[in-house]
């Protein structure tokens, strides 16, 4: 028997941000009472840069998507795609080797998922065709992270270009308002933003206050787990 080389399961996966959230989770005077200043004290301008970058870098460390936004996520090929020839004979069924699910599920980054936008395949020559979404996929909106599962009797769409052959355009967040985000994550985002600007000019590093300001202890309670 001769042995090639091992199935790869996972491949790249481009993530990129297509329509940033049109607020944030918490206001400027928010923060401001927060750290007991005024806007002579700390500007509003000042506080919603310190409030943006504690939103992205708890998105970034979480996978969440706190307020509704866009995302494009491109894959090379679809899963158990352009596998590896295998010269003998596996000793189990396909599914215990892979996983049923693993070849009918497509899982998006950014959670939690509210809807799919679109998805594209393209050609050898990178000409686009666009996917009906409701023939083809189930969507999965319950789950974190949400995904795509090929209806029963379905097939993978064609996608043959050798990169970034498919792209898939969903929409992600709690909803559009800072009052559909839980408490205890728009508490981390104002200990975050606080810790931020308390410690300014100190050397203090973004990661270094997400685990000081207690953001951290408050985020893992929120960490997808499987049961």
């Amino acid at each position: 028997m001769t042995l090639r080389s091992p199935v790869g399961l996972n491949q790249y996966r481009g993530s990129r941000l297509v329509t940033p959230p049109a607020n944030q989770p918490i206001t400027a005077s928010e923060l401001q009472t927060f750290l007991r200043v005024d806007d002579c004290t700390v500007g509003f301008a000042e506080a919603e840069d310190l409030i943006t970058e504690a939103r992205q870098y708890l998105e970034d460390q979480s996978g969440m998507a706190l307020l509704t936004q866009s995302w494009r996520l491109t894959i090379d090929h679809w899963p158990r795609e352009r596998e590896q020839w295998w010269d003998g004979v596996k000793q189990m069924s396909i599914s215990e080797l892979y996983g049923p699910q693993s070849y009918a599920t497509l899982f998006l980054p950014r959670y939690p998922l509210q809807s799919i936008t679109s998805v594209t395949v393209y050609d050898e020559d990178s000409n686009a065709e666009s996917v009906v979404v409701a023939n083809t996929f189930d969507i999965d909106t319950y789950q974190f992270p949400g995904r795509l599962r090929l209806k029963s009797g379905a097939t993978w769409p064609v996608a043959l270009r050798d990169t970034n052959a498919i792209e898939v355009v969903y929409v992600a967040g709690y909803g559009d308002n800072m009052t559909d985000i839980p408490a205890p994550i728009r508490r981390a985002v104002k200990q975050l933003a606080a810790h931020l600007y308390t410690f300014r000019g100190d050397g203090c590093g973004v990661d270094e206050a997400y685990h000081a300001s207690g953001a951290a202890s408050i985020m893992s309670a929120y960490r997808p787990v499987k049961l």
